[in-house]
């Protein structure tokens, strides 16, 4: 059978499930839609995601820079569009994931998740293929239930992205931890001898609940519904990585990165802080360090309306010879949630102020358009943003 009528006959079976007097037990809809076998030990969740942006950027006029016409930039944008696989084979010990993203610019089709995992025991599992390494947790949140309509400038300055490698975790009520071997961060989609990729990393990172134990789940986003307990988490992630010593070579540079940050939930309230440093060291000599620190948070004054704001700052190096070795940001925004308790239909808005430039910082921090920052040689930009999030 091929691909195509496959996917047809999965769309069809999950369809006619939605139908209660005809539907099929093993295919339609409990929170997720998905195939099963009678039994569940076979089972396939299908979902994705779409976010629709609208984006302007309002800066200082400067011709000499970037050309004419240049002190506003507006449109809108397809921001994410994903689908997504997720279940278990055999029994629910044995999971698998993948996930797969449309750029904005092309449409074209790229993975981003894709692994396997197995449950050793109630406090042991590994998992094995391409994921986000265990590190900074502005990232490992989901962009589907971030606060905010896109992450920190700090976290787009340090994150990990996507790595491929194996992962140990262990969980008990009050602490979790990973350990990570891989090709290094930002290493999604490559080939084993591509020249860009680290020749080993290591990567680990532990969380504590220092109230109520066991309630994990929670702080899967950076948000707190009404009604809900105080609770409280740190974590805390380190990563080494080298490069430029197997073939095929490339710059021969050590990386050497940590975090900490602290979570705290209430009623109808949050807040989240986190700090960030890296230091690179090149066979050349040179040896840079730089830092990050950002600190978010949001209240509901309704049950689906949630108000937010934050503070995030990249310390450049000054060793580096920019013009300026500082970039603060501020922003703030609401969200609103069609359906109280859930990011499936939510609309978000921000407006964000950046206090010095961002070129002056070329070289660590860069301009994107996905945080409606623009180069800019002036202080003062601002950007607005507008989306609309659906989750099915």
């Amino acid at each position: 059978m091929n691909m195509r009528r496959t996917l047809g006959a999965a769309l069809l079976l999950s369809a006619s499930s939605l139908a209660p007097a005809q539907g099929d037990p093993n295919a339609g809809y409990d929170k997720k839609f998905f195939l099963a076998d009678a039994s569940r030990d076979h089972r396939m969740n299908i979902g994705g995601q779409i976010q629709f942006r609208y984006q302007a950027t309002f800066q200082d006029d400067d011709p000499g820079f970037l050309g004419a016409d240049n002190d506003t930039t507006l449109g809108f944008t397809l921001r994410r569009v994903k689908l997504k696989l997720d279940g278990n084979v055999i029994s629910d010990k044995v999971s698998y994931k993948v996930v797969g993203g449309f750029a904005r610019g092309s449409g074209t089709f790229n993975l981003e998740d894709a692994f396997m995992g197995y449950e050793v025991d109630s406090a042991w599992s590994v998992r094995a293929g391409q994921f986000k390494a265990p590190f900074m947790r502005e990232e490992l949140v989901s962009s589907s239930v971030q606060q905010f309509v896109e992450r920190s400038i700090v976290n787009e300055t340090f994150n990990q992205d996507f790595s491929q490698g194996v992962e140990v975790g262990y969980a008990r009520d009050r602490f979790r931890a990973a350990a990570m071997i891989s090709d290094g961060f930002g290493s999604r989609n490559t080939p084993y001898n591509a020249a860009g990729e680290a020749d080993f990393a290591l990567t680990a990172r532990a969380e504590i609940l220092l109230l109520d134990p066991g309630d994990w789940k929670r702080f899967k986003d950076l948000s707190s519904w009404r009604g809900s307990e105080t609770n409280a988490m740190l974590g805390a992630a380190v990563h080494w990585q080298t490069m430029g010593e197997t073939n095929p070579a490339g710059a021969d540079i050590d990386l050497f990165s940590a975090t900490a940050d602290a979570s705290v939930e209430g009623d109808g309230w949050s807040a989240f802080a986190s700090v960030v440093w890296r230091r690179m060291d090149s066979a050349m000599g040179a040896e840079f360090d730089d830092l990050g620190a950002s600190v978010q948070g949001g209240v509901f004054v309704t049950d689906q309306t949630e108000l937010i704001a934050r503070w995030d700052a990249v310390f450049a190096d000054t060793d580096r010879g920019g013009a300026g070795d500082t970039l603060h940001s501020i922003t703030a925004g609401f969200n609103y949630f069609f359906f109280p308790e859930s990011h499936a239909a939510k609309l978000s808005g921000t407006v964000s102020y950046a206090l010095d430039p961002i070129s002056d910082l070329a070289g660590v921090v860069s301009a994107s358009d996905s945080l409606a920052l623009r180069p800019d040689r002036n202080s003062g930009q601002i950007g607005l943003m507008l989306q609309m999030q659906l989750l099915f």
